[in-house]
């Protein structure tokens, strides 16, 4: 076989590894416990960011070629491989500041106040959503991000969807279902159903995580410790990846409480806006969009989703859309960090 033969089948081999790896992997993953797919699957994603920025870096420098002074064009005449090793070194190491965005997790605190009858006067909840554990959120990240949570002593604690990335027998196998019992509050930690969940089977997830005592709620409404009721509403996935019956309405959900009460819901996807507003709940917490990840999809998102990151309020809700304590695909954020969002909530009689 000829040398250059089999140079070429390399490269075509790690190519290949390296735009399939992550597909390829997530495939295994949802079937089989294979220790290391998580490094490959990590490494396969960066060649989308990568791709990207070295795209801009090239159009770049191509775009300023005709200002820079006769003698540095000259200079750089057959020595263009020095110009393509300056791009892939700028490119590596904002991919490197990227994943150290992903472990130094930042820490978004808010002061709400919310008009309605409480025994409690005072809440800490820490909200936390989008941490796709089992993807390339191994057992070593996923315990930073609950570290961090257990940190804040919430009393309650709100993990609106996107919360696992994997077949239940894989992230048992991985140990992952130790890490999630780790998290604990005085008046429970709550989840609802994401889009990735549904991937995988909701079903199987949500008892996943109910067996690591967190309350998943598909739909369903709570009432905690009789000042308050938590809605988790179930993803539009649920009906689409999964064909089964379209989510409530949430009127429907929240038909016969006490309205005296606080309601706090928790809905993936940023979609729902308006129908919380009008059901006049007091606090609506979502991720899924990631704020972007990293630039420049942040500003693609930002033209799809009406209101996809930060707080505002709308009338008498508080409406929350994180940007997520983990990462999906690349492990990398730029231009923004992980995030949990801590809220602290006063309650005051009208």
């Amino acid at each position: 076989m000829p040398p250059h033969f089999i140079i070429q089948l390399i490269y075509l081999t790690i190519g290949a590894l390296v735009v399939f790896g992550y597909s390829i992997g997530s495939y295994l993953k949802s079937h089989y416990y294979l220790p290391g797919v998580n490094w490959i699957m990590s490494i396969s994603s960066l060649w989308m960011p990568a791709v990207i920025y070295l795209f801009i870096g090239i159009c770049l420098v191509d775009i300023s070629r005709p200002w820079f002074p006769a003698p540095v064009r000259a200079y750089f005449v057959g020595r263009e491989w020095m110009i393509g090793l300056g791009i892939v070194g700028a490119v590596s190491l904002i991919l490197i500041k990227g994943y150290v965005n992903t472990l130094n997790i930042e820490l978004k605190k808010l002061e709400l106040v919310i008009k309605k009858q409480c025994s409690h006067p005072f809440l800490r909840v820490v909200v936390a959503s989008d941490i796709h554990a089992g993807g390339t959120i191994g057992k070593r990240r996923l315990s930073g991000i609950f570290k961090k949570i257990q940190s804040l002593q919430p009393d309650l604690i709100l993990l609106p969807g996107d919360l696992l990335d994997g077949s239940r027998t894989v992230l048992e196998k991985e140990g992952l279902d130790k890490i999630f019992m780790s998290l604990s509050a005085p008046y429970g930690v709550y989840g609802c159903i994401g889009n990735h969940e549904c991937f995988y089977g909701s079903d199987s997830l949500a008892s996943f995580l109910e067996k690591c005592g967190i309350t998943v709620l598909k739909d369903e409404i709570k009432r905690v410790d009789q000042f308050l009721y938590i809605v988790g509403r179930n993803d539009r996935a649920v009906e689409v990846l999964e064909g089964k019956e379209k989510r409530k309405p949430l009127k429907v959900i929240l038909q016969g409480i006490d309205r005296s009460k606080a309601i706090f819901v928790m809905d993936h996807r940023p979609t729902a806006i308006d129908e919380a507003v009008e059901s006049q709940v007091d606090l609506l917490v979502c991720g899924h969009t990631h704020q972007g990840q990293f630039w420049p999809i942040n500003l693609i998102v930002k033209r799809i989703f009406s209101f996809s990151y930060g707080y505002q309020k709308i009338g008498s809700t508080h409406v929350i859309v994180t940007r997520g304590a983990g990462t999906w695909g690349p492990p990398v954020r730029v231009g923004q960090r992980s995030e949990v969002v801590l809220l602290e909530i006063h309650f005051i009689e009208k």
